[in-house]
């Protein structure tokens, strides 16, 4: 069971068993973590329409999660996941409008504002005002952009027909929003100006005396304490301080409006922060990827080369199937190998999704597919990274183009023939070609031979699960190693880390530094996985001469309705790694397993054995290979054959006489025929048992009263008699 807290995760509560006897129907709370950071995590229920964000004791929630109170689960919603080719052009137009004024709500100065329940109201009601924007309806979308997943998707219409009619309402100069009642009836009520004055006299000290701190006031709280030492008009010696009228004083609005207008943002972090954390977190860049990086997950770099060895098919030894790419995704925080992927095609987008989802997925579950047992803390890389930097490659295109709103992965492309910019995971294929690959069989020492100088040994060669093998190995030993080379910070010094890929990760989670995210495997499977589109036979899905069927086909019929005239078109995807299943994706966003229909094909796949799909198709181009030179032995023999039986059917001619066959007495000169049949099998008979042959180097038994015995009665006279008397 997962218990480690990410941000995305969805947390289910179940109520007390107090509560639950008042309720009709029990259900559990979810929760959705919105940000989390040591000590708080801040998370809003996703079922609620009216719900809010609320601020959750870190410690607590993690207390009830070891004590099996709370439980870490999934929730998917199948249509935020689909691209943009499976939605309809409305609701992109909606989708696009809506994260117009979305995004700079929830990214920037912002980010952590928005939680704030005061703070929320002022960044609203400035959108609305700048973009005339019903307050409502950002706050409509707000939630749901909460609720679904915090990913651009997240913001699709709920029916294809929704949205307002007839044209948008854009004010023509009304203001939007509650007015000011006090200053339409007063105008002497409606309020002072912020001047130099007051800006230089009361603003700025007030920001530096109470929000520039440790004790990180709120700048509502600063607010509240600014007006009490210098906008009073006395103080009572029972009531105390005694404000000035409103409309002597300045608005939170004003207030905030200045602030953000002239705040010093490295000064206020470097207050209520400290210079160490803002070393560790918020530095700015000095142009090396330590600096973009400042957690677990911030940022992955993701790269492909070919293995300098050579391979053999697992189904038979024999065959060659030449040198395998190897994908590596490497955390640049903690160095740490985060996902690789073992293939036979060239580096291709499914090479490099497949790698992501790797990185992605559970690694303890992964290595049993190996029979390699390992704790969750060995390798404990699990969900996605907030940015990927790649080439210009394998996630340039129309399939990787909708990462970023279904998975909110930014991709970040790099110039071609630049591999300095990625260090780290270049770094790995020079350290892991010198560690084990030049040591196994069938390795490539060196790129240029010599005139005369032996290649390659092909004998005893890995085939390419044992190679993945050995590179899970290599990888475990990565990520417990010594970095000698990895310059630690103070935050890191101060704390005695040692510099290993693990015990960085780890410090780096236990920090909250990073932004993974928690992603589940139906995500993955619909976003990475290659997939194909057919037609749903009588058989099934024909898949690599394999028929797949699943649990809908079978209680809809679709195999006889497919033998039946109607046409059932399908989308699938596939796991190359593993093709034992199929996952068939229907309209709605949703995926479901499909399993083999037959065994007609086991020939192919060894079900005690997870069979890749390239080697699959190595086998199934080999049989091919095997059938047309079979096709072409088979038209020699039979070309063979109709000579034989030419030649008989001219030696039966050159034996009959010229004279016509007579065709009377037919039956009669069928059993004279017959008759000498007979006379042949039985002189044959009687041959073989009047000479009985001795068996060679059998010793015979000697029987105590061999006087006495008495041989079976003959019975072959009258079995011939009866025979002869049936005809």
């Amino acid at each position: 069971m997962q218990t480690e807290i990410y941000r995305n995760s969805i947390l289910e509560v179940w109520p007390d068993l107090a509560e639950a006897k008042e309720l009709e129907v029990i259900e559990p709370q979810l929760l959705r973590v919105l940000w989390m950071s040591n000590k708080t995590l801040v998370t809003i229920d996703i079922r609620d329409k009216k719900a809010q964000p609320e601020i959750q004791s870190r410690e607590i929630v993690e207390h009830e999660i070891q004590e099996g109170n709370i439980q870490i689960t999934e929730y998917f919603i199948p249509r935020i996941q689909l691209p943009d080719e499976k939605l309809k052009p409305k609701d992109i137009e909606i989708r696009n409008k809506v994260w117009g004024y979305i995004e700079p709500i929830i990214s920037g100065e912002n980010t952590k504002d928005i939680f704030n329940k005061r703070l929320r109201g002022i960044i609203i009601n400035d959108i609305s005002d700048r973009l005339n924007i019903s307050r409502t309806s950002i706050r409509i979308n707000l939630r749901k952009f909460w609720q679904r997943g915090m990913t651009e998707n997240a913001l699709l219409p709920d029916y294809p027909n929704s949205g307002a009619r007839g044209e948008k309402r854009s004010g023509l100069g009304k203001k939007l929003g509650r007015p000011n009642q006090e200053g339409k009836m007063d105008p002497d009520l409606v309020g002072v100006n912020v001047t130099e004055e007051m800006k230089r006299d009361k603003f700025r000290p007030a920001i530096q005396r109470w929000y520039n701190k440790r004790d990180k006031k709120t700048l509502y709280g600063v607010y509240e304490l600014m007006l009490g030492a210098y906008f009073k008009a006395g103080i009572d010696a029972v009531e105390g301080i005694i404000l000035k009228p409103e409309h002597e004083r300045p608005t939170f609005r004003q207030f905030y409006y200045w602030y953000r207008t002239e705040r010093d943002i490295k000064k206020e972090y470097k207050g209520r922060n400290g210079q160490r954390k803002v070393n560790l977190k918020y530095r700015e860049i000095d142009g090396t990827f330590d600096g973009q990086s400042f957690g677990p997950g911030s940022l992955y770099q993701i790269d492909a080369t070919i293995g300098n060895l050579y391979l053999v098919n697992r189904k038979n030894r024999n065959f060659l199937i030449g040198r395998p790419v190897i994908y590596f995704v490497v955390d640049v925080f903690s160095r740490l190998i985060a996902g690789l992927y073992v293939g036979l095609e060239g580096p291709s987008w499914i090479g490099a999704a497949l790698a992501l989802e790797n990185a992605a997925s559970d690694k303890v579950e992964y290595c049993k597919r190996f029979n390699i047992d390992i704790t969750p803390e060995e390798w404990p890389s699990i969900g996605l990274p907030e940015r990927l930097t790649t080439d210009r490659g394998e996630y340039v295109g129309n399939k990787p183009s909708h990462l970023i709103k279904t998975l909110n992965v930014k991709i970040e492309h790099l110039p071609a023939y630049r591999p300095d910019w990625k260090p780290f995971v270049e770094k790995q294929f020079d350290v892991s070609n010198e560690t084990y690959i030049r040591w196994v069989p069938g390795a490539i020492l060196e790129r240029m031979r010599e005139r005369g100088e032996q290649g390659p040994i092909m004998e005893d060669l890995l085939d390419i699960h044992e190679f993945e093998t050995i590179l899970i190995e290599y990888v475990r030993y990565h990520n417990q190693h010594y970095l000698t080379s990895y310059k630690r910070n103070d935050a890191m010094i101060a704390d005695d880390v040692a510099p290993t890929p693990s015990d960085l990760w780890h410090w780096g989670r236990k920090n909250s530094l990073g932004t993974l995210r928690s992603t589940n495997k139906e995500e993955l499977w619909i976003n990475l996985l290659p997939s194909r589109k057919g037609r749903f036979t009588a058989s099934g899905i024909k898949f690599n001469k394999e028929i797949y069927t699943c649990n809908t086909a079978e209680e809809e019929s679709w195999r006889f309705k497919a033998r039946n005239g109607e046409r059932i078109n399908v989308e699938y995807s596939f796991d190359p790694r593993n093709t034992s299943k199929l996952y068939l994706r229907h309209e709605d966003g949703s995926i479901e397993e499909c399993y083999r229909l037959t065994e007609q094909h086991t020939k192919f796949i060894s079900r005690s054995v997870e069979v890749r799909w390239e080697e699959q198709l190595d086998i199934a181009a080999y049989e091919a290979r095997m059938a047309k030179k079979g096709k072409s032995d088979n038209t020699e023999s039979k070309l063979n054959l109709i000579n034989k039986v030419t030649q008989q059917v001219k030696n039966a001619k050159a034996s009959t006489s010229d004279s016509e066959v007579q065709q009377t007495d037919v039956k009669l000169n069928r059993n004279s025929a017959l008759q000498e049949e007979r006379d042949r099998r039985r002189r044959k008979f009687e041959d073989s048992t009047d000479k009985p042959q001795q068996a060679k180097n059998v010793v015979p038994l000697k029987r105590k009263d061999s006087g006495s015995y008495i041989p079976p009665i003959d019975h072959s006279d009258l079995l011939r008699q009866v025979l002869e008397e049936e005809d």
